[in-house]
């Protein structure tokens, strides 16, 4: 059994998405994240995952890290992975302090069959319509980080990235 795996990068060639804040409440973000991603990429709750959170509660200021994954279906055989990490840390006594929040994403096509036919198939299907279809799971992915970078900017009252999206 042969198996394909393409992996593309959203944002070749820059990798990271990032947005760094300074002023109250830097802990509002992960809270911002466990509320919003499930809805903005309209996925369930089992494709959504909070991996990890770290806090330092030992000195002053508090210091946190924590990371998430989304996995956003898009096709039969390709997926949207965005991966958030989130460090920041904030003061004992007020609620003020900052953080650095970056996130990447990749579009996944992942699929198998039979070897001997499996290259010439895939050389003909890709040629034929794949490439295109890709290129637009890769822009959609692109615009999804952009709007959402946008909406974590808006939220925390930082002025929003303008830069190109497909859909502008």
């Amino acid at each position: 059994m042969a198996k394909i795996v393409i992996r593309d990068d959203c944002l070749a060639p820059d990798r990271y998405v990032r947005v760094k804040y300074s002023g109250p409440n830097p802990w509002g973000v992960a809270e911002f994240l466990n509320d919003n991603l499930k809805q903005f990429f309209h996925v369930s709750t089992s494709k959504v995952n909070n991996y990890r959170i770290n806090w330092d509660i030992t000195g002053d200021p508090i210091t946190f890290y924590s990371r998430w994954w989304v996995n956003k279906e898009v096709g039969r055989f390709t997926i949207m992975r965005f991966v958030f990490k989130l460090y920041g840390e904030k003061g004992k006594t007020r609620n003020e302090g900052k953080f650095s929040l970056s996130y990447h994403a990749r579009v996944i096509t992942e699929f198998g069959g039979w070897g001997p036919i499996m290259k010439p198939i895939w050389t003909l299907y890709s040629y034929l319509y794949f490439n295109r279809v890709r290129r637009k799971y890769i822009d959609k992915c692109r615009d999804y980080m952009v709007d959402f970078k946008n909406m974590i900017k808006e939220h925390f009252n930082v002025e929003a990235t303008d830069f190109p999206t497909t859909h502008a």
